[in-house]
């Protein structure tokens, strides 16, 4: 009898050494999937105009992204260009449930709104209004699914509810930020609503965005993550 209890309480220890080991299992992969906040540093043609940063409130099946842009361009004194955007997302189970966001652009005020109606999502923004019945993805880039399956995709402009169709090259992989961060690097091109292009390089390490190049009017724009910057 006391090897059958002997025996009995091994296999009963084992089992809870089991049981802690598969929760401890469950509480790393949720951990390994969270999003750290970001914050860019960005410049215009070598001068710093400003910053671009996300804050991410994580929970096991939700993300909520806060999104906040602000440049400021001046010339001889006098401001040129004047940007100021705010975004708030709302995120269950990978796909975006609302979206609001508003954005000064020089003066002009835009915005976009977005909220999960039955199947599907209603639009209410400055240039579109609409009920759109199929997954949405904005054009706030922190989210690797923009490029993790390298196709083609229809994406949400924040600013203003219009849709922009990117075509998306993979460029490879590539140490940036002087050979300290090896990244995949990726092209992403398109047209706004306006018919302005869109033409910006991307890249992400480990699914998350750690840089990012666009060009505009003439203009060179690149991101640097402050931990990396060399300015500050």
């Amino acid at each position: 009898m006391s090897g059958y209890f002997s025996n009995h309480s091994t296999l009963k220890i084992l089992k809870i050494l089991l049981s802690l080991i598969i929760i401890l299992s469950s509480f790393v992969e949720v951990k390994s999937t969270e999003l750290n906040d970001i914050f860019f540093n960005v410049y215009r043609n070598g001068s710093k105009i400003g910053y671009h940063k996300i804050d991410f409130e994580n929970s096991e099946n939700s993300i909520k992204p806060f999104v906040e842009i602000k440049f400021k361009v001046t010339f001889l004194g006098f401001t040129v260009y004047d940007y100021f955007h705010q975004n708030n997302e709302n995120w269950l189970n990978n796909s975006l449930v609302q979206l609001n966001t508003k954005t000064d652009k020089n003066g002009d005020i835009l915005f976009c709104n977005t909220n999960k109606i039955n199947n599907g999502m209603l639009l209410n923004g400055t240039n579109n209004k609409q009920e759109v019945y199929e997954q949405i993805l904005p054009t706030s880039y922190w989210n690797y699914i923009l490029v993790k399956d390298k196709k083609n995709k229809k994406v949400l402009n924040t600013q203003d509810c219009t849709f922009i169709d990117f075509k998306i090259e993979y460029l490879g992989e590539e140490n940036i930020y002087d050979n300290k961060v090896f990244a995949e690097h990726y092209k992403l091109t398109g047209k706004e609503f306006t018919g302005d292009d869109v033409n910006i390089e991307i890249w992400y390490k480990n699914s998350q965005w750690v840089k990012m190049v666009f060009y505009k009017d003439g203009s060179e724009i690149e991101y640097f993550l402050r931990d990396f910057d060399n300015n500050e």
